[in-house]
């Protein structure tokens, strides 16, 4: 294939192999709808998403990937919340891909383009957000697991399925999302889900400066650290409620930008 059609395809048959997106609901902590395999020609093609280039991980050269419109336009809403909630513009998407073509598995949500792996961001200063902690995760400088894990809290507020390095080491050069579970709403949360619990751990350990083991457990240790954060933020409740779990989350985001 040469010209347009290249650009398109060639990325889809790496992107999202290493993805293990059909997590059975005892790990996801949700009942999650089995993706389908749709074709290609169903797909939206992009090179953009709200204005930031999208670029291919593996050559960094820019590219148009396919993706179902209605995710994409999900994850546009997350990046220009990304945007205000930091001031920042981001100029660039480093990523591994979206749609992936059928292999007869059918197992992901990339085979229905309503996945997308964030491997960087980019913004108009020239500072980057690296999901790469398969390169810097044994000797992380101050400034880069605060900045993954609040980019991982903006996509953890608006996608229920969040996978981050804590999740496996497929996983620690990209996280990816998806709304296999949140479908076209924003996300809520489950005191069952371990990659949304590991999260939180993340978060006040990160950016709050709040210790708290990765357990992956929603445990006493962990609630109680939440209740700080909470009241640092002047919420009440618990993040089973929707406001809640969202504030948590944008307030995270928040006290990173204005701390940095």
């Amino acid at each position: 294939m040469g010209g347009l059609a290249a650009a398109i395809a060639a990325p889809a048959v790496l992107a999202g192999c290493s993805d293990i997106s059909s997590v059975s609901p005892a790990r996801s902590g949700a009942t999650r709808p089995r993706a389908d395999c749709v074709p290609a020609a169903s797909m939206g093609t992009y090179d953009n998403l709200a204005g930031a280039r999208l670029v291919y991980e593996v050559n960094d050269r820019a590219t148009r990937f396919r993706i179902e419109p209605g995710f994409a336009g999900q994850f546009e809403a997350w990046l220009a919340e990304w945007n205000a909630l930091t001031g920042t513009t981001t100029r660039t998407l480093g990523t591994y891909g979206s749609w992936l073509a059928d292999d007869g598995a059918c197992d992901s949500w990339h085979h229905s383009g309503r996945a997308f792996d964030v491997a960087r961001v980019l913004d108009a200063a020239g500072e980057v957000v690296s999901c790469h902690y398969d390169l810097w995760g044994a000797d992380p400088d101050e400034g880069r697991l605060p900045a993954y894990w609040a980019l991982a809290a903006g996509l953890h507020a608006h996608f229920a399925y969040v996978l981050t390095y804590l999740y496996d080491d497929a996983h620690a050069n990209h996280i990816h999302v998806d709304n296999g579970i949140s479908g076209s709403g924003l996300s809520g949360f489950s005191g069952r889900s371990r990659v949304q619990i590991q999260a939180v751990q993340a978060i006040c350990t990160h950016l709050w400066s709040v210790g708290t083991p990765t357990t992956g457990s929603w445990d006493p240790a962990t609630r109680a650290s939440v209740r700080t954060v909470l009241d640092r933020l002047g919420l009440r409740g618990n993040l089973t409620a929707t406001d809640v779990w969202q504030g948590f989350l944008r307030g995270s985001i928040t006290h990173w930008a204005d701390g940095r």
